[in-house]
């Protein structure tokens, strides 16, 4: 049986969108399946005998192989300006200047007023500052005097201020 030229360049440009359309979609890879399949389909079609169909294939194989190489290599060398611009190279690390919080270390013991209802959280007042903070678990009205009893992770933890009559009961 043989085929003609641009039905065997039409089932392998299938193939070729396919296996792209499976690069950027994803899923299960029936995409992939299916570009390999028609890709093999039009080398079977190209072929005359078995030894072509054979040779077809395997030059095939290997070619895909040897792309796939260079990409790799191209890929973990970094050389590729397309590939700078989808992988991130730089770090963010505290010692340049990154940091997730603030440093609130210096709340600690300081005391201020809740502005808003801490149930757990919400905003407490420290000399003219507003700071978000959490409570122990208790739940403290607005207008209260606070104590930031501790500061972890940039996350203020405080509770209630006892008065002097409160702390002596």
């Amino acid at each position: 049986m043989s085929f003609s030229l641009g039905m065997i360049l039409a089932v392998f440009m299938i193939g070729v969108l396919m296996l792209l359309v499976e690069i950027f979609v994803t899923g299960f890879g029936i995409f992939g399946v299916l570009g390999i399949g028609a890709v093999l389909a039009s080398l079977i079609m190209a072929g005359a005998t078995v030894g072509q169909v054979g040779l077809a294939v395997g030059l095939a194989v290997f070619l895909s192989l040897a792309a796939g190489f260079w990409a790799y290599r191209r890929i973990k060398s970094n050389q590729s300006l397309l590939w700078r611009g989808l992988i991130l190279t730089d770090s963010t690390s505290s010692e340049k200047g990154y940091l997730s919080h603030q440093d609130k270390e210096q709340l600690r013991g300081k005391v201020g007023i809740s502005l808003t209802q801490l149930r757990p959280a919400g905003t407490i007042e420290i000399d003219g500052n507003r700071v978000d903070a959490v409570t122990e678990g208790n739940f403290i009205n607005s207008g209260e005097q606070v104590v930031v009893q501790d500061v972890t992770h940039g996350r203020v933890i405080v509770r209630v201020q006892k008065t002097k009559e409160e702390s002596l009961t």
